[in-house]
């Protein structure tokens, strides 16, 4: 028997290879990604679901030589990220994000951090969204959840950097 889970399955990447961290230090300029000063915390106890939608605008345009058939073109992207599972309390990314459920304007804003399985970073600046804290039925695990929105393009890049505040699995 494996002392740990496998990475991957048939040649497939499992997801929980992928790393999602958050800064807790309310760093919201993307320049200090790397710097010792960002207190990152991993988001993954209690979370069972991440998801990236791309939330694209588009332009919808028919003309007369498309024979009654139309177009669509991108026009820009507001990238985010749901997160959701159980509730952990004391767990230093969900005690964070938790905190912030009644925030207003730039007291949402934080730097986030996603690692892809091939060491790849996508980074930026995000706005915390829909902050669910608690809730479920009464014999039921604490629901949390939350959408992190990234504030115009994210930053791509090679990992270099580890966190700093890691909560247990």
């Amino acid at each position: 028997m494996a002392d740990t889970a496998p990475a991957s399955i048939g040649g497939y990447k499992l997801n929980h290879t992928n790393k999602l961290e958050i800064c807790t230090n309310d760093i919201k300029d993307v320049s200090k990604v790397s710097d010792p000063s960002t207190t990152w915390a991993q988001l993954a106890k209690g979370i069972n679901n991440i998801t990236f939608a791309e939330n694209d605008t588009t332009a919808n345009d028919e003309y007369y030589d498309g024979e009654g058939f139309g177009q669509s073109d991108v026009t820009s992207k507001r990238i985010q990220l749901t997160i959701a599972g159980h509730r952990a309390y004391g767990d230093p990314a969900q005690d964070y994000v938790a905190g912030k459920q009644y925030a207003l304007g730039d007291d949402l804003k934080t730097l986030l951090r996603f690692t892809y399985s091939d060491g790849t970073q996508l980074y930026g600046v995000v706005t915390l969204t829909n902050i669910v804290a608690t809730g479920g039925q009464p014999g039921a695990k604490q629901t949390f959840s939350f959408v992190a929105v990234f504030n115009g393009k994210p930053q791509k890049g090679a990992s270099t950097t580890t966190t700093t505040s890691q909560a247990s699995h």
